[in-house]
């Protein structure tokens, strides 16, 4: 057995031991809630109203504000690390001109567009491009309650991109007093963040958060890189064209660095603001959220194609949102919601990268400006005891742009110019200025959901949804559960549901490989849950059997009469499978253990045989201990990943001659201890991959940068962008204090 996983086990094997010895304590639970408490969380996510977790009709994981603190999380990319499902390509070093890389049960893409994320119901995903959002240091925890994972099809409640399921965070409604957190650490890392909440009369409430992130990163210099992508590599000695001082177009030039060994690694520096706020009063609520993030490209792209190590090679986003809601009481039976919300979402052009082998002194750079309105009204009709009802309208109105693609020269003041790519490159000018199209999107949604209890022991929930869009038409998606609670020992669900992701303006008219006849794509989920809670309440498992068929999937084919020789399609269909298994034990009151399963396989229905999905593990296994000692003073919340090989793509040319096509599976763990020094403060030493594993992402998309095919002489322009993989940091520590003072 691999030494890093019998250190785990030991480890886990003493502390279990020596809080036995502590069994007789006073102490409370080291969690806020006890295992049944847990499943009988109220949540709001993918129902009609707010009900119980274990009664919902989805499979949802609760990550309370308890969990986040205990287990240092800073990211959703630390927390959904923990939740089964989940595949990361690139985690919290972004991705490039795209937010993230992710996948969640088999399904993905760039920014990972297949998923929905939410703040208190506001959607949170890019306007133009689809994409999900607030997954790294441009989030903030520190006002979150708890967050809602809904996995599976939730396109009834939600509509467009809650394909393979939903990240829903709630923020805190009912706390008064001041709390901050404060971080420092490895690689010059700081953070803060502080919360004010204050009732301020009677019917009014007010909230506010601030959140701040700075790091420069570890540079990607000492990361593992058995390829040598970014590593040991020499300048391009020619410079296949660039533009002189006179602004001249010239081809094929003596490059005077050429040779010149490239500076090891990769720009891994990440700043980041947020300011969230609401005011509540009596039955209304108005706020905001903006969200700012400046972060460097990382491992996105190849290290002999690009200047990687620039400290000006990054992308900025700023996003925001204001709204308002009313909650009306109109009689006993009749309740309406109304929420009416603007929000925006922006890719800013003061960032940008360098080439190495063509244009090196000018920058290439990415825009886009897209804005929404939308209106939602939701009428719930309590008609009985035993059935809820309602009904639901949403319409809104979106400018949307392709990203404006430029190339120019570096400016003193950072920023970059606005002059086209497309004219520069093909040797017709800098600084040409060219208009982009923007494209105003209309969009209605209907809806209606009907909850049916038949008796003590069956329950049933049945929507329907009709979307309409200016772009591609309509859709109609159904959903259904059946619910069984005979008793707490044992619950049973069944759930059925379609959810569909739109295809974004990027995918059906860029210019480079866009499709205006794409349909969006579609998918069927059929799944099964069985829990329990068991010997008094200390055990907790729950497990999951999902089969997904996936229609009209959005996907690339060769088209030479395509600038980029490619366009975007309806490819056809994927079947996908899988199960997880959760389990949560209370040792006693001071020790409780938490892990998963999940396995994954795709299906091919042609062929009736079962294959490895690209980038996705088949095999996953997550757990962790939290142990509470000296009556809770001190905390250590102990968590690992095992994440079994992962299948490359066949583009993935180096990790089909190096591995056989597969990414090595690894090992890792995280380690927070806590110790409260008094009532209102607490410190923490957070340690992330404690072992200093060696491991990396799958490249992303096609992988089909190989170094060996780069030579600096000969071969300056190889084939394909993409790195075979994306190299992960090794070991790093923080020091964390956390203030709370609550009236």
């Amino acid at each position: 057995m691999n030494n890093k996983i019998t250190y785990t086990l030991a480890f886990l094997l003493i502390s279990f031991q020596y809080i036995k010895a502590q069994e007789n304590s006073k102490s409370n639970f080291s969690y806020h809630y006890s295992l049944k408490e847990l499943s009988e969380l109220t949540i709001t996510t993918g129902s009609i109203k707010p009900e119980k977790r274990k009664s919902a009709p989805s499979n949802v994981t609760i990550i309370t504000h308890q969990m986040i603190e205990e287990r240092g999380y800073k990211t959703l990319v630390d927390i959904c690390q923990d939740i089964p499902g989940f595949d990361f390509m690139m985690f919290n070093d972004g991705g490039g001109e795209y937010p993230t890389f992710n996948m969640n049960r088999g399904i993905g893409d760039v920014g990972n567009p297949e998923i929905l994320v939410m703040v208190d119901g506001i959607i949170q995903n890019n306007i133009s491009f689809n994409w999900s959002l607030l997954w790294t240091y441009e989030n903030m925890l520190i006002d979150v309650e708890r967050i809602e994972i809904s996995q599976g099809p939730g396109s009834v409640m939600y509509g467009a991109q809650a394909f393979t399921g939903i990240i829903h965070i709630i923020t805190k409604k009912n706390i008064n007093g001041i709390e901050a957190n404060i971080l420092k650490g490895s690689h010059s890392t700081e953070s803060a963040e502080v919360y004010f909440g204050s009732n301020i009369n009677k019917d009014t409430k007010l909230s506010i958060a601030f959140h701040y992130y700075n790091a420069e990163g570890d540079q990607g210099k000492d990361r593992y890189d058995p390829g040598n992508y970014f590593h040991n590599i020499r300048k391009p000695n020619t410079i296949i064209a660039n533009y002189d001082d006179e602004g001249i177009y010239e081809t094929n030039l003596l490059n005077p660095n050429g040779g010149k060994y490239i500076q090891n690694g990769f720009n891994t520096h990440n700043k980041n603001y947020a300011i969230r706020s609401k005011l509540h009063f009596k039955n209304n609520e108005i706020g905001f959220f903006i969200s700012d993030m400046t972060r460097a490209y990382g491992s996105a792209v190849v290290a002999y194609e690009y200047d990687l190590t620039d400290h000006e090679n990054t992308m900025h986003y700023r996003n925001y949102n204001i709204y308002a809601n009313n909650q009306t009481e109109l009689n006993e039976k009749l309740h309406l919601k109304s929420d009416l919300v603007f929000r925006a979402t922006n890719i800013i052009p003061d960032g940008g990268f360098n080439y190495l082998y063509q244009f090196p002194d000018l920058r290439k750079n990415y825009a886009a400006y897209s804005h929404q309105t939308y209106l939602e009204e939701k009428l719930l009709y309590d008609f009985n005891t035993n059935n809820d009802l309602s009904f639901g309208f949403k319409t809104s109105i979106s400018n949307q742009s392709d990203r404006i693609i430029s190339l120019g020269e570096y400016p003193e003041n950072h920023h970059s110019t606005e002059s086209s790519w497309d004219i520069a490159s093909s040797g017709n000018g800098i600084n040409q200025y060219k208009k982009y199209p923007t494209y105003l999107v209309k969009e209605i949604a209907l809806y209606s959901l009907w909850d049916h209890q038949f008796n003590n022991l069956f329950s049933s929930s049945i929507g329907l949804r009709y979307d309409y869009n200016s772009e591609y038409g309509s859709i109609l998606n159904p959903r259904f559960a059946i619910d069984y609670n005979k008793t707490e020992a044992f619950g049973a669900k069944f759930i059925y549901g379609r959810a569909f992701r739109q295809p974004s303006i990027f995918e059906m008219h860029s210019e480079f490989r866009g499709n205006s006849n794409l349909e969006p794509q579609n998918i069927i989920t059929y799944e099964t849950e069985l829990s329990s809670l068991l010997f008094n309440e200390r055990l907790s498992t729950k497990l999951n059997i999902y089969y997904s068929v996936i229609h009209n999937l959005i996907g690339k084919v060769s088209d030479s009469s395509m600038p980029s020789g490619e366009r975007f399609e309806n490819v056809g269909q994927k079947d996908i499978g899988g199960f997880s298994y959760n389990l949560l034990y209370q040792f006693n009151k001071n020790i409780r253990f938490f892990c998963n399963y999940n396995f994954l396989t795709g299906y091919n229905a042609n062929s009736n045989k079962f294959y490895d999905i690209d980038r996705t593990a088949k095999h996953k296994i997550n757990g962790g201990v939290n142990i509470s000692f000296i009556d809770k003073k001190l905390i250590s919340d102990f968590r690992f990943n095992y994440v079994g090989k992962r299948k490359a793509p066949e583009t993935n040319t180096w990790l089909q001659n190096h591995h056989k096509g597969y990414a090595p599976s690894y090992f890792k763990a995280n380690w927070v201890i806590s110790y409260k020094l008094n009532e209102n403060l607490m410190a923490k030493m957070i340690i992330n991959n404690v072992f200093d594993k060696a491991y990396y992402g799958v490249g992303r998309e096609s992988g089909s940068g190989n170094i060996e095919d780069y030579d600096y002489i000969n071969n300056v322009n190889p084939a394909g962008l993409i790195p075979a993989y994306h190299p992960q940091p090794g070991r790093t520590f923080f020091l964390n204090l956390i203030y709370k003072l609550h009236q």
